[in-house]
Order: structure tokens, then sequence, then C-alpha cells
């Protein structure tokens, strides 16, 4: 009986931390760092103000907690959507700029989160788990260069500008309501996020210099 007992409480208690966690990831989404308060939190969860202390020392301890888990979550989330694309494959890096955004849409909160929120120390990219998708980023441009599928050029600045390119789309998709403003896909695709990443691949390819020399861009069979 005691072990039941023991099991039973062990099982309470992981329930518990997973709720103080959902619930402060929220009002984290909902209003930064001033809108959380241990307090707060302990509130919404239904416990004590002083219960909470149990589970996490401080505001500081649980805000890193959460952080971790967004980019744990998310670093798992782009590794699962290149798996079955060739290495070095345009294909890849396309799969990979894709579930960036559908990350976003999915995890809203999450998002908000790992990259919206304002502290007074930003971490720097190496310091974040998963280095924040930007090595894995990193290592399928090196691998697009390697095969040939994208010409020859700094990683690290191709890498960060693929970045800001894809942070910008699920930032206005965030923001903004833009289905009115992306054309409908040659296959029918309806006006979403990744619709419009999708589009954008002829301006990557090519650029948008007038005069440059076109580069045939073959026909996408994705669908939304």
């Amino acid at each position: 009986m005691t072990t039941v007992a023991h099991r039973q409480r062990r099982h309470q208690s992981a329930d518990t931390e997973a709720t103080i966690l959902e619930i402060a990831r929220d009002l984290l989404a909902e209003g930064g760092l001033e809108r959380l308060s241990m307090r707060a939190v302990a509130q919404r969860a239904g416990v004590s103000a002083t219960a909470i202390y149990h589970y996490f020392a401080n505001k500081q301890e649980l805000v890193e907690r959460i952080v971790d888990l967004g980019f744990h979550r998310f670093d798992e989330h782009l590794q699962k959507s290149i798996a079955s694309h060739p290495v070095g494959s345009m294909e890849r890096l396309t799969a990979l700029g894709e579930a960036y955004i559908q990350f976003a849409l999915d995890n809203r909160q999450y998002f908000q989160v790992i990259f919206n929120i304002e502290t007074s120390n930003p971490k720097a990219i190496e310091d974040l788990p998963g280095h924040g998708g930007y090595n894995l980023l990193n290592d399928c441009v090196r691998d697009a260069m390697a095969s040939g599928s994208i010409k020859p050029g700094n990683p690290d600045l191709i890498a960060l500008y693929l970045w800001t390119l894809v942070h910008g789309v699920v930032t206005l998709t965030l923001a903004c309501q833009l289905h009115d403003n992306i054309p409908t896909g040659s296959k029918g695709a309806q006006g979403t996020p990744a619709e419009l990443l999708r589009q954008f691949t002829p301006f990557i390819r090519q650029g948008l210099e007038a005069g440059a020399t076109p580069v045939a861009v073959p026909a996408t069979n994705h669908e939304s």
C-alpha cells in the first residue's frame, strides 16, 4: 500500500508541475515577464503561493524551464521534419523552413516565449537548447553547398539570411491576416504561410536584380 500511495503522490506531483509550466507559459505568452508572478501562477494552478516553491525555487528557474522545454520541442519538430529528405537537397532546406512556420502556428505560446520574450540578459545562440535551430539550419546549408544544390558562399551569412526570412513570415503571420495577400499556388494551394514561403523560392534562387540570369525553378509537388 505504501508503494502504491508513493506512486500516486509522484504522479500527482508530476501532473501539478506540468500544469504549473503550462500556466506560466501562457502567462508569459500573454504579457511577458511583467505578467508572470509566482502568485499568479499558483492561483491559476489551484495551489498555495508557498506550495509552488516546492516545484520551482523562484521565478527565474520557472522561466528557464519553460524556455528550455520550448526550445527542446522546437528542435525535435525541426529534426523530424527533415529526416525523410536527402542530405544536401533543396527539399531538406525547404522542409526545414516549412516546419519552422508550422511549429509557430501549432505552438504559438511556446513560440512567443522562446523568441518574443524580452530579457535583460539575452543568451547567445550557442547557449540555447538545440542552438535555437541555427546549427541544424547551418548544417543543411553547408550540406547543400557541398552537394552543389546551392552555390558556394558564406554558410553562416546564408543561414542567417534564411532564418530571418522564415522568421519574418512567421512574425507577420502571427500579427496580421495575410491570406488575401498570398497568391494561390500553381496547384491550387490556398494562401497559407507555407505557400507564401514556397512562392518566395524563385526570389531566393534568382534574386531581384533586373537583368539577372533566371534560374530554372522546378515545379513543386507540395499541397497545402
